[in-house]
C-alpha cells in the first residue's frame, strides 16, 4: 500500500478543475481514521452510501418505509373512482377518500374490490357492519348484511347528500389484500353531510370479499349517478 502524507492542503493546480482521489488498478479510496473505504464505481439513480459498520461503503436502495402512494383517483362527474396496482408487496393498505360529493342527493356510498379478472359486484360478494351517530342525536345507528353486492360505508342506506356542506370522507384500511389466506378485510371510519341538513354522520365500518382472491383493485362508487367531485387515493403501508 503506498501512503501520501500531507501537512496542509491538497488542492488541484488548475482553474476549476477537479481533484480525483483514486487507488491504483482495484485499489480502492480510504479516508479517515476509521479507513473509510469507498466504492469505485457510480450506484444506481437514487441509491445511498451505506456502511457494513466495519469501513466498507457501498451504493444500495434505500428501504421503503411508511406510507407508499398507490394511486389516486380524482372524480369529476365520475361513474366509479377506481384505483389498481395492488399487490402482496405491503400487507396494509390506506384507502384515503376526500370530499366525495355526489352529483344525485339522497345517495349510499360503496367499496368494491377486485382482482385481476375485474370488480366483483354479485349479490353474494360482500358481508359488512357498521354503526353510527348523526351529530343531532345521541341514539346509535346499526346497519347490518351478510350477502351483498358492495360494502356500505354509512349506516342508513341512502343519506349522502350534494348540497351545500354535504358529500363524504374517510379514512379506510385493507387488511388482508394480495398473499392472504383468509378473507380480504377492511375496516375504518367515515363521516359525510346527511342530505337532510347538512347533518354530520359518522360511521365505523367493518366488511369483507366473501372469497379468498389476489386482491389488485379498489372501487368507490354511490348507489345512485356518479361521483361529481372529490378524490380517493391508496397507499401501501410498510411494516419496516
Amino acid at each position: 500500500m503506498s501512503d501520501l502524507k500531507v501537512d496542509g492542503i491538497i488542492a488541484s493546480t488548475g482553474t476549476n478543475t477537479n481533484l480525483t482521489l483514486q487507488g491504483k488498478g482495484s485499489g480502492k479510496v480510504d479516508i479517515g481514521d476509521g479507513a473509510l473505504s469507498f466504492p469505485d464505481a457510480d450506484g444506481d439513480a437514487n441509491q445511498v452510501i451505506k456502511t457494513d459498520g466495519s469501513g466498507a461503503l457501498s451504493f444500495v436502495t434505500p428501504a421503503a418505509a411508511g406510507w407508499n402512494i398507490i394511486g389516486t383517483a380524482v372524480a369529476s362527474g365520475s361513474g366509479t373512482l377506481d384505483i389498481t396496482g395492488l399487490s402482496s408487496t405491503y400487507d396494509t393498505y390506506a384507502i384515503g377518500l376526500s370530499d366525495l360529493v355526489p352529483a344525485t342527493d339522497n345517495v349510499a356510498p360503496y367499496i368494491r374490490l377486485g382482482d385481476s379478472s375485474g370488480v366483483d359486484s354479485a349479490g353474494s360478494d360482500y358481508s359488512w357492519c357498521q354503526i353510527g351517530m348523526r351529530n343531532n342525536s345521541s341514539s346509535v345507528l346499526g346497519a347490518v348484511d351478510a350477502a351483498d353486492s358492495e360494502i356500505e360505508l354509512t349506516p342508513v342506506s341512502g343519506n349522502i347528500g350534494n348540497g351545500a356542506g354535504d358529500g363524504l370522507g374517510g379514512l379506510l384500511f385493507l387488511h388482508t389484500p394480495g398473499d392472504a389466506t383468509g378473507w380480504p378485510r377492511l375496516s375504518g371510519t367515515t363521516y359525510g353531510g346527511d342530505d337532510s341538513g347538512p347533518i354530520g354522520v359518522f360511521s365505523t365500518i367493518g366488511g369483507e370479499r366473501r372469497a379468498v382472491i389476489v386482491v389488485d383493485r379498489i372501487q368507490f362508487l354511490f348507489s345512485s349517478g356518479n361521483v361529481a367531485t372529490g378524490r380517493m387515493t391508496v397507499w401501501g403501508v410498510a411494516h419496516a
